[in-house]
């Protein structure tokens, strides 16, 4: 698996195509190479960068992310394959025929085990928490909005009272921001490489956004990031520079291992899984996900 997240993060760059590798070069001299099967996304946080033609080509063949990231790191846009697996079409007519009914029970799904982890890392960090009960109240297609009403109760019992999740500001939400994106990109790639729509989604329905449903599988996976962001500023409660450790450190969590109740996966691995449990959903109408219960064990995180 291709686990390296390429990071642009200086101006003045220019990427290209040389030989199979990713070029990149400042002021017409070489900075470095990198062989394309190592790459599993580039994120793009700094201005003034040239990019050829033959390069975006190149990532749409080998289905590689490019994401630019704005104010705060939080995501501006994504250059993703159109192209899919070859069975594309046939999947896709699965997820768009499907019902209305079926979208809110997989909707569903998700929120409660967003929840639940969200219940588990407010556990494991020994906080108030008042999340244990809401999973059971969420209903189909959340119309009660349980989501929003969690979140709220969450952050708070987390990052403080005074804590506000806005993308827009600073400090902890940069580190959250940052490795949502992190996230975000893998699972778009595996969204894509599974041949499903990656635009029409089961409890996101923004016109403008082309990720919807990689937003929609998301949502349980969050409180991972939540977590390891959590335990930075235990130690570093004054910590405001996202610097390339701790950008490294997010990345990294692609490839931690995870216990999955029989041996060890990493990340990575997991959300392939839940792509293709979405697949086997929109085949078989019968909303079965294979979430991973272990992810906040005290001794793994």
């Amino acid at each position: 698996m291709p686990n390296n997240i390429i990071e642009i993060s200086s101006n003045n760059k220019k990427l290209s195509v040389y030989r199979g590798f990713l070029r990149v070069e400042e002021g017409g001299d070489v900075i470095k190479d990198i062989p394309f099967n190592s790459i599993h996304a580039i994120i793009i946080t700094a201005f003034n960068i040239v990019y050829t033609n033959n390069l975006l080509q190149k990532l749409c063949e080998e289905n590689i992310p490019l994401i630019i990231l704005g104010k705060n790191y939080a995501p501006s846009g994504m250059l993703l394959s159109y192209i899919g697996q070859n069975r594309q079409t046939e999947i896709q007519y699965l997820q768009i025929e499907n019902k209305k009914p079926l979208e809110k029970k997989i909707w569903q799904a998700i929120i409660k085990e967003k929840i639940k982890n969200q219940s588990a890392v407010l556990e494991l960090f020994h906080k108030e928490n008042k999340l244990k009960e809401i999973p059971k109240t969420v209903l189909s297609g959340d119309t009660s909005n349980r989501e929003a009403y969690a979140a709220r109760l969450y952050f708070k019992a987390l990052f403080g009272e005074k804590f506000i999740r806005d993308k827009e500001n600073s400090g902890i939400n940069s580190f959250l921001n940052y490795g949502y994106a992190i996230l975000r990109s893998a699972l778009a790639r595996y969204v894509v490489a599974a041949g499903l729509n990656p635009s029409y989604g089961v409890g996101h329905y923004n016109k403008l956004n082309p990720f919807c449903l990689v937003d929609d599988l998301i949502e349980p996976f969050r409180p991972v990031i939540d977590c390891h962001v959590y335990r930075l500023f235990e130690k570093e409660p004054n910590l405001t520079e996202l610097s390339s450790e701790y950008k490294a450190g997010l990345s990294g969590l692609l490839v931690k291992e995870f216990y999955n109740g029989e041996g060890f996966s990493p990340l990575y691995m997991i959300l392939q899984q839940l792509v293709w449990d979405l697949v086997n959903i929109y085949k078989s109408k019968e909303v079965k996900f294979n979430f991973n219960h272990y992810l906040f064990e005290d001794r793994l995180i």
